[in-house]
């Protein structure tokens, strides 16, 4: 690389961030479809649960009445879909992709996505974290692989040995893993269709 490529500054490309994760929330709602539904009736049940009693230990007891911890709902209640796919280094291997609802506000909700296959083992199955701005529609992620609160830009060289242009990467991976679960991934879960007669 020459000098002037070094020395060359990293502008934030802002728009084409913006896309990408105006479209990772659209291709969240695809792989998704209920989510929307499903965080109408937790935000209700925490409306009801504000107002009279409460099942013990269905809701937990918070001060702020506009969040609701799925976590602390009951395993019936949590909102999870797994897709397989054929996995590319193995013949009739299958890779499976697990994407769970975490949390929701009233205005956010944070997924996470997992691959709970191991294809590789030398190489970690991914996980990300990605958080729902509603109000925004767009989605981005917040955590990779342990790592969290990711800066739009980074210096080189950096001690946590990140790119430049680490929380866009994230970003466009968490894009073209979404989009290969649309194409080739197949749900374990058949959706439930409600008519409105």
């Amino acid at each position: 690389m020459t000098q002037a490529g070094r020395n060359r500054q990293y502008s934030i490309d802002l728009i084409r961030q913006m896309a990408d994760c105006d479209a990772n929330y659209i291709r969240l709602l695809k792989l998704m479809p209920e989510l929307e539904s499903f965080r109408a009736t937790s935000l209700q049940s925490l409306a009801g649960c504000a107002s009279g009693p409460c099942l013990e230990g269905r809701i937990p007891d918070f001060t702020v009445r506009d969040f609701v911890s799925v976590g602390a709902l009951p395993a019936d209640v949590i909102y999870t879909r797994e897709f397989v796919m054929a996995s590319p280094v193995g013949a009739g291997e299958e890779v499976r992709v697990r994407i769970s609802v975490v949390e929701i506000f009233r205005y956010t909700s944070t997924l996470e996505i997992v691959q709970l296959t191991r294809v590789s083992p030398w190489v970690s199955p991914p996980g990300i974290m990605i958080r729902l701005y509603h109000d925004a529609v767009t989605a981005e992620a917040v955590a990779y692989q342990g790592h969290k609160a990711f800066l739009a830009k980074y210096a080189i060289p950096n001690s946590r040995m990140y790119h430049r242009d680490e929380k866009r990467q994230i970003n466009e991976f968490l894009g073209e893993w979404l989009s290969l679960c649309i194409q080739a991934g197949r749900s374990l879960t058949s959706l439930a269709f409600i008519c409105s007669a």
